[in-house]
């Protein structure tokens, strides 16, 4: 039951993903002698409470100036809040955000640009996950803690069709998938999120100045072209184009080869099937062309109109901090941001675990060197990520022309970008 608890926390954390009271003066302020900030999170209450709150003892402890009131705001309330806050200037000091609110409320400028304030501490993270956290030319938050996914693969039924090793490429993945059905009628290679799969595939979305569309291009049609051909031949299943496909049940009853997800997660196989997780094991994620893994993050930003800034800063970065995240690490399946924590013995030492899940947590912060949040650092990515992915699924479900589904994508992603 312990352990059940801490799975659905873990979803409930991240399914913002894939898919936070402070007032209305400048950011100027006083010197923070004397201060009192808020701090909003989203959902970790009450199943983090000793942590969070023993965290901001500590915190206070260091800083007895400081005083911090937490404030957790459930899943469903969160966007409203935020946007709602924002526009009246009652923001939390120290918001956990992620990625996409943080873009709407960096747009409306309504958090504080840290390009300056977190130069000391810049080095500290992954650089790709910190880049998360840009918009145009700014610094909005910094990196808390991340997912990302590695592969559970069966090996007795990758034996079956002549492979000792699951692919370490797409382009590999895709020709195995064809022997994998051939032989065992098996599914193998899945992609569930299109408009990952493309510029992790060196096909962006939108152009590098992030003022217009740039999906229209020859690899997306490429791309487009060959998943079309790759389900009209069977190896990808209606139910995955549709995002209803449930592969901890597939892969349980083994009609799916391999399972590419965050290792917290490969437990729902053993629970479904005890006797297929014995036979399985963990491998590193699958590389696109642009050898880019693609990492959720949440982050942690401060409000443009503190009333103590410096305060919120110093805060922000104790949240943050090696320590702090290894810490919270422990107690939950995510991983974190600072290079440091991922050096600790919690995730070295179980590279030769013999349990998927064990072995998948230290390959998992392994590739954090190749991680990167890959949606272009824009206000409106959702609605642009929904473009993109209904017009793949006109071309695989519905025959629409490839040529004619990116024009469409580029002139809706074109009325978003403006």
């Amino acid at each position: 039951m312990k352990h059940v608890k801490k799975v659905l926390a873990f979803v409930m954390i991240f399914s913002l993903l894939a898919l936070t009271a402070c007032n209305d003066s400048s950011s100027g302020g006083a010197k923070d002698e004397k201060a009192e900030i808020t701090f909003w999170t989203i959902s970790l209450s009450p199943t983090f409470d000793d942590y969070i709150n023993g965290m901001i003892a500590d915190f206070e402890k260091e800083n007895p100036n400081i005083k911090v009131k937490w404030q957790d705001i459930p899943f469903d309330q969160v966007e409203k809040k935020t946007l709602t806050a924002a526009a009246s200037g009652q923001l939390g000091d120290v918001m956990n955000l992620n990625t996409d609110y943080l873009k709407k409320l960096a747009a409306l400028g309504a958090v504080k640009n840290l390009e300056k304030d977190t130069k000391d501490v810049k080095d500290d993270f992954f650089a790709g996950i910190w880049d998360a956290g840009k918009l145009e030319d700014g610094t909005y938050a910094l990196p808390w803690y991340l997912s990302t996914g590695v592969v559970l693969y069966n090996k007795e039924l990758l034996k079956k069709a002549g492979y000792d090793n699951p692919p370490t490429t797409e382009e590999e993945a895709w020709e195995m998938s064809k022997v994998i059905k051939e032989k065992t009628g098996a599914i193998g290679h899945l992609v569930k999120d299109i408009h990952v799969y493309l510029p992790a595939n060196g096909a962006d979305i939108v152009s590098e100045d992030l003022k217009s569309a740039a999906i229209n291009n020859p690899k997306a049609l490429e791309i487009f072209k060959e998943f079309k051909q790759r389900y009209d031949d069977g190896l990808i299943p209606k139910e995955a184009v549709l995002g209803t496909y449930k592969h901890n049940e597939a892969f349980a009853q083994e009609k799916l080869a391999w399972w590419n997800i965050g290792p917290q997660l490969f437990r729902q196989v053993k629970d479904l099937s005890p006797e297929v997780y014995a036979k399985s094991d963990a491998a590193p994620a699958i590389l696109g062309s642009e050898e880019k893994i693609h990492v959720g993050i949440m982050n942690v930003a401060v409000a443009e109109k503190t009333k103590h800034p410096e305060a919120a800063i110093k805060f922000a970065k104790f949240v943050t901090n090696a320590e702090n995240q290894l810490a919270f690490g422990k107690i939950v399946p995510i991983l974190p941001s600072v290079i440091e924590a991922t050096e600790d013995e919690f995730y070295t030492d179980v590279k030769e675990a013999t349990d998927p899940a064990d072995k998948g947590r230290y390959l998992a912060a392994k590739q954090l060197e190749k991680g990167a949040n890959l949606f272009p650092p824009v206000e409106n990515i959702s609605q642009i990520n929904k473009a993109v992915q209904e017009e793949f699924q006109k071309v695989l479900l519905e025959d629409k022309d490839p040529e004619q589904a990116l024009k469409d994508a580029e002139t809706e992603i074109n009325k978003l970008l403006k």
